[in-house]
């Protein structure tokens, strides 16, 4: 695949379709977007461009946020407008070198208990340590049936810190949900959290879309910046 976009456009839709799948919901995928048919929660997308030269009335019944990810929709005249721009990342396969700090342990998810102590973590990180959801409200334990879906928790002294998901698609890893709650960060976390969703063992590419925040992070692993994604919402109707 030339195209480093698509690599990045692909994984971003295989994730959420594995995502979707656990909610119990439906979606559909053809050459061109990939596409929510049941209303899924906030944080995901309804739909999501898989090539430049995307038709915009592809996207135009979408329930909720639209992931352009060649900037290239203009959906302003149909009740959209652009929420945020987020660059894409990817890193060609390579060894990680970061070490964890010694503190730190990383537990890859397995179990329905864990499933819910990441959820709870990872809602915590992106919005504040009192934040808290129903368990399995966006992220349920039936994921746990899909194996190319890789869950990790950060915790220190027992306790959960961070989390982040890695997802293999057929050519590349997507690095997802990348958080550290605030009251932890700027220990080293978020960079070993990235390191093992990064899944180096598969030997494949991984991409991923950084917060302003997290740049100098990705930057010092060796990510390079291979062009940037859209997300519309809508406006009005």
């Amino acid at each position: 695949m030339n195209d480093p976009v698509a690599l990045c456009a692909g994984a971003v839709a295989d994730w959420h379709a594995a995502w979707l799948t656990a909610l119990g919901l439906r979606w559909e995928t053809d050459a061109g977007v990939w596409r929510a048919l049941d209303r899924p929660p906030a944080m995901y997308f309804s739909s999501i461009t898989l090539r430049p030269d995307l038709r915009q009335e592809a996207v135009l019944d979408s329930s909720a946020s639209v992931c352009d990810n060649w900037q290239s929709l203009s959906l302003e005249r149909f009740g959209f407008s652009v929420w945020r721009t987020e660059p894409w990342f990817l890193r060609k396969p390579a060894p990680v070198s970061a070490p964890a700090p010694p503190e730190l342990e990383i537990v890859r998810v397995s179990t329905q208990r864990e499933v819910e102590e990441f959820e709870a973590v990872s809602v915590q990180g992106f919005e504040h340590e009192g934040a808290s959801i129903p368990p399995g409200t966006i992220h349920p334990p039936s994921v746990l049936d899909e194996p190319r879906m890789a869950m990790f928790t950060a915790r220190v002294g027992g306790r959960a810190v961070g989390a982040a998901m890695g997802y293999t698609s057929e050519d590349a890893v997507g690095v997802f949900g990348v958080t550290v709650v605030a009251s932890a960060r700027r220990r080293g976390y978020g960079t070993a959290l990235t390191c093992a969703a990064m899944l180096p063992e598969t030997g494949l590419p991984s991409v991923l879309a950084p917060s302003p925040e997290g740049v100098p992070i990705y930057l010092r692993l060796g990510y390079t910046r291979v062009g940037e994604l859209s997300i519309w919402t809508r406006t009005s109707g």
